[in-house]
């Protein structure tokens, strides 16, 4: 699951939260790189410069313990703690941080963020700062897993809707293509009006009324992608007439090249 851009703001979001409604000294968070290390990037309070910047090792300190157990770590005296590796004491140190809490976000049974909440004081953590420090990290992981459920479905969207109208102009095409190669006038009346109902009507279409049905078969084929050569076989022409009502067509549409012709025919509702 891809989340990286939808993390950052709200790690920041989340980290000012947690700091308002706790009181804590400060509160902070990191995201998880790649190589399973937490990177800390997002804080709420203030702070000497010693942490922003710093990437935890995976199962070092008290983050990164945290982050290789999926599991809430929550200590009174950071110093004397035998549960986590002093890897990282002087920058703890340095920054004057006592107590401190820290709560993983997972999503897809992977770590993804952490986050803190500390104090420069005795205060303890208690029961009610790790309930909400826990609460803030799963309404994190529903947010993030509501997001790229609701991307996907777009996406997916998107995707068969591109793949409808592949399938559209197909069939417009070959409606147009068999239209030219039947004898009764009848017949080919009823294709080509089948034909025009796969066509939404363009706002622009009344100046380029005067493209005449085999330029419009030409652009038709032209707008799948297929070369001159793969056209004049399609319609029973030589290449050199298909050349001819190519560039009669751009010429029409002032157009300088093939898919700008093309363009300009959907914009108009010409082509589907």
């Amino acid at each position: 699951m891809v989340i990286a851009n939808d993390l950052a703001e709200r790690l920041d979001r989340t980290a000012e939260r947690v700091r308002k409604q706790t009181g804590v000294s400060l509160a902070f968070a990191g995201s998880v790189t790649p190589a399973k290390d937490l990177a800390l990037g997002h804080f709420a309070g203030p702070t000497l410069g010693v942490l922003p910047g710093v990437v935890l090792r995976y199962d070092e300190g008290l983050g990164g313990r945290a982050v290789a157990s999926r599991r809430p770590i929550a200590v009174n005296d950071y110093f004397s703690c035998d549960q986590i590796t002093h890897r990282y004491d002087l920058i703890i140190r340095a920054e004057g941080i006592r107590s401190i809490a820290a709560v993983p976000v997972v999503v897809d049974r992977r770590p993804v963020a952490l986050i803190y909440a500390a104090y420069r004081t005795d205060e303890i953590v208690g029961d009610r700062l790790q309930d909400g420090l826990k609460d803030e990290a799963r309404a994190l992981e529903q947010e993030l897993v509501t997001v790229h459920a609701l991307r996907g479905s777009h996406d997916e969207l998107h995707a068969d809707l591109g793949s409808m109208r592949g399938r559209v102009r197909e069939a417009y095409n070959e409606l147009r293509t068999l239209g030219r190669r039947v004898s009764d006038p009848e017949v080919e009346r009823a294709i080509h009006h089948i034909a025009q109902r796969l066509i939404e009507p363009g706002a622009d279409a009344q100046p380029l009324r005067n493209l005449t049905g085999r330029e419009l078969d030409v652009l038709a084929l032209a707008s799948s992608g297929l070369p001159n050569k793969t056209i004049a076989d399609r319609l029973g022409l030589t290449l050199h007439t298909v050349k001819g009502y190519m560039k009669s067509a751009m010429s029409k549409f002032h157009a300088t090249t093939r898919l700008e012709a093309v363009v300009i025919a959907r914009r108009a509702g010409l082509l589907p």
